[in-house]
């Protein structure tokens, strides 16, 4: 079996926080409003209850090996998250310091302890819970193992969140093929677990799996000295020249706390149950009404409401969740088709576009891929050749004075 090291690495910030700096999204802010403002169930919690959450649902993995590496920025908050963290993982490598630097990512990963060769569960994020069985991740830890050596001389990402939409920009007829930076996938093969993708730029988004070696050559050789907190803070990501082959897995793995804003219509942000935290989980199934202090789960819904909680079937709750509920209430009368393909939820989650054709996902593609790509490119070769002449500068000011900005 393949050596599997959690490695969790993060700052965490004070009170409801989202994403900081310049990875903040006001775009996801305002559609998370409209949803954690408006139902109860998913009222905006402190980051630190949705980080001892996302933690929550790793502690049944099998791991070999579990790094927490962590600064809160409330320090008083500091000595109860690291009791919590003991209590998850007994045996886990935990430090109040996190990694801010490439050389401090470089010299944490050098102290694992393991062959370059392990497989690292990088995570800078700590808002991606695990919703899937714990086996599911060491089962297809053997498929990164198999493709690794069917690709010997390339890099393996294994994908753990972000589902929905690695499920859908992997063709040019896909409605999502090229939405992201201009990557444009391509399939080198596939199996009824998960696609096997190459890109024309490096896919390094922080919420994969690496080899250990290839996660340190990453932080021991970039240019940037400065502040790194994530693989996208590095020159390698996104970069045209390199040899990254993309796993994705057909089944959802992980999901980022605050879901994803342009899906947000179809797939719902994620919540922390009442009674979480003291294995109080109270589960209603198959309810038309709430009930308060309840989880009402019901699939014959397409969407969430003040009723229902969760439009899923019984069996697809977070599977963390299960050893901290303390009530199940089942409706006698309730019956539904257990056939997800049937049910407008799970064909939404799958793909919220699934009522347009392939000819216009084609259409939409090549938009993408000549007009939109052709005009980064243009402007790049422009803004270049401005630089080269010497009047960048004075073009800049132009602009901004013509636009108003400041």
């Amino acid at each position: 079996m393949p050596v599997l090291v959690l490695f969790f690495d993060t700052f965490i910030v004070q009170g409801v926080g989202d994403k900081s700096g310049q990875y903040k999204s006001f775009a996801n802010e305002a559609s998370l409003g409209a949803i954690r403002d408006a139902y109860p169930k998913y009222k905006w919690q402190n980051k630190i209850d949705v980080v001892k959450y996302t933690l929550a649902s790793y502690a049944d993995i099998a791991w070999d090996k579990v790094v927490i590496r962590f600064e809160c920025e409330d320090i008083n908050e500091t000595e109860s998250f690291l009791e919590f963290c003991r209590h998850l993982f007994p045996s886990a490598q935990i430090r109040n310091q996190r990694s801010a630097t490439a050389k401090q990512y470089y010299d944490a990963l050098s102290t694992l302890d393991v062959d370059d060769s392990a497989w690292v569960f990088f995570s800078p994020n700590n808002d991606h819970p695990y919703l899937a069985k714990p086996e599911k991740l060491i089962e297809y830890m053997q498929l990164v193992e198999h493709v690794s050596k069917e690709y010997p001389r390339n890099d393996i990402g294994f994908l753990f969140s972000h589902f929905t939409e690695s499920m859908l920009d992997n063709r040019i007829t896909d409605p999502q093929w090229g939405y992201f930076g201009f990557k444009f996938k391509k399939i080198i093969s596939e199996n009824n677990t998960a696609y096997i993708t190459a890109s024309n730029i490096a896919p390094l988004d922080s919420c994969q799996i690496f080899r250990l070696g290839y996660l340190k050559k990453i932080f021991s050789s970039t240019m940037n000295k400065g502040r790194v907190i994530r693989l996208e803070d590095t020159e390698f990501c996104s970069s045209p020249d390199h040899s990254v082959i993309q796993i994705c897995p057909k089944i959802e793995l992980c999901r980022h706390y605050d879901g994803y804003f342009h899906l947000m219509k179809a797939i719902p942000p994620l919540f922390i149950p009442p009674g979480f935290f003291e294995s109080d989980i109270k589960l209603r199934y198959g309810y038309d009404e709430g009930k308060e202090g309840w989880i009402n789960l019901n699939p014959k819904y397409k969407w969430i409401s003040l009723d229902i909680d969760l439009p899923i079937l019984l069996e697809d709750m977070p599977n963390f969740w299960k050893k901290r509920i303390s009530a199940i209430d089942i409706n006698p009368n309730f019956s539904i088709e257990s056939d997800r393909a049937k049910l407008v939820f799970y064909r939404n989650f799958n793909n919220p576009w699934h009522n347009r054709s392939k000819a216009l996902n084609l259409i939409r593609s090549m938009y993408i891929y000549i007009l939109l790509q052709g005009w980064k490119f243009a402007r790049s070769g422009l803004r270049s050749l401005a630089i080269s002449a010497g009047i960048f500068g004075p073009l800049k000011k132009i602009k901004n004075k013509i636009f108003g900005i400041r």
